[in-house]
């Protein structure tokens, strides 16, 4: 497994599901397989039996009835995923870890026909954000949440040292909400385990604490000291961009033309908050307001509003591709708002720095600007 790394899309990694540690692991393997040797047209891999035994550990397993076995198991499990559309709804998707499988006996060897969602968003997975999942970590891990943990910490831990996840939204993609209700049961039986087991693979250096809201357990603090280096592209031959396959070198390219339209373009238009976008919604941004003035004032705080709502409405740290539109179809909505004379179509937010609500109106662009400071300064330690 060795110099093996998943691109995995985001939204698999928050997906709802339940799976063994066997499934995961093949399941994990497809989509690197996936990603990896095919294009955005051809769901199909074929894999040698001998190949996909590595990842059986029971030797009941191991055997020609067991993995046909398995595979039928993954084919019938649920994969329960949402996605975010341009107009900032959301799609609730009931999608298959696989489509298809068939033997051959001649060339004893699979074909796997990939689900088509799935698929999709391993082809997107710059688009809507990714976690590199090392292989040959998280096949070592033999605890099921310990993969999932890896999963969830790997997705923030490049950006992060400090990861807060709500316990409801852990135990929601775990589908344990009618187990373990006890929070101590969980603890013992769930969290203590897996994240001992990520510690003990000697990438990780993990501790957690546990927040309170009243007398309950409403979230936890994990510290995560990542050891794993973040080679994003190094070990991966190629990436997907349009639909098409291109070639490792080919990505510094890539990265450079957006940068080439921030370079060519700022000289003359100012942004403030660039930190707060992608170099690619940084350059969608330049492109799409280039005509604005963004140093005159009320620009400057439909701007800045229309970067509060969108992070607060998704709980992220950066305007990214999945949420531009949203955000652009706000901020257009502020400027022509502000242009009729007609302030009275700002609406009232709640955001997670306020106790109550509020509409952004009360405050000039420099108080908005420091409220932008204060509610992203966790995110990026």
């Amino acid at each position: 497994m060795e110099n093996r790394i998943l691109m995995k899309n985001n939204n698999i990694v928050g997906s709802k599901y339940d799976a063994k540690l066997v499934h995961n692991r093949i399941f994990t393997y497809l989509l690197y397989a996936f990603q990896k040797n095919t294009d955005a047209e051809n769901l199909v891999h074929e894999v040698k039996r001998s190949e996909l035994s590595r990842f059986v550990l029971r030797k009941n397993e191991n055997t020609l009835k067991g993995l046909m076995s398995i595979l039928e198991e993954l084919r019938c499990k649920k994969l329960n995923l949402a996605n975010i559309k341009e107009d900032g709804s959301r799609d609730y998707i009931i999608a298959g870890f696989i489509n298809k499988a068939v033997y051959n006996d001649r060339s004893d060897s699979f074909t796997i026909t990939a689900d088509a969602e799935v698929h999709r968003l391993l082809n997107k997975y710059l688009e809507d954000g990714y976690t590199p999942v090392n292989l040959e970590i998280f096949m070592s891990l033999k605890n099921t949440y310990a993969q999932r943990f890896y999963d969830l910490l790997r997705m923030w831990s490049g950006t992060k040292n400090v990861i807060n996840y709500k316990l409801d939204y852990i135990r929601k993609i775990l589908l344990l909400e009618n187990k373990y209700s006890e929070y101590n049961n969980f603890k013992r039986r769930v969290l203590v385990p897996a994240i001992e087991e990520l510690n003990d693979t000697g990438y990780f250096e993990i501790t957690f604490e546990e927040k309170r809201a009243g007398r309950s357990i409403d979230s936890i603090n994990f510290m995560v000291n990542d050891k794993d280096k973040r080679k994003y592209f190094d070990n991966l031959n190629m990436i997907k961009k349009d639909n098409k396959i291109i070639k490792e070198e080919t990505t510094k390219n890539i990265i450079k033309e957006d940068l080439a339209v921030i370079k060519d373009n700022t000289n003359d238009f100012y942004v403030p908050n660039k930190k707060l976008f992608t170099i690619k919604t940084l350059a969608n941004f330049i492109s799409d307001f280039s005509n604005y003035d963004f140093k005159e004032k009320e620009n400057k705080k439909a701007l800045q509003e229309s970067i509060l709502t969108t992070l607060e409405k998704d709980d992220e740290e950066k305007i990214k591709v999945n949420s531009y539109n949203y955000f652009k179809k706000t901020l257009e909505n502020k400027i022509n708002s502000k242009d009729n004379k007609n302030e009275k179509t700002i609406p009232t937010v709640k955001t997670r720095f306020h106790n109550i609500n509020q509409t952004f109106n009360k405050y000039n662009p420099d108080e908005l600007e420091k409220i932008l400071l204060e509610s992203q300064k966790d995110k990026f330690k």
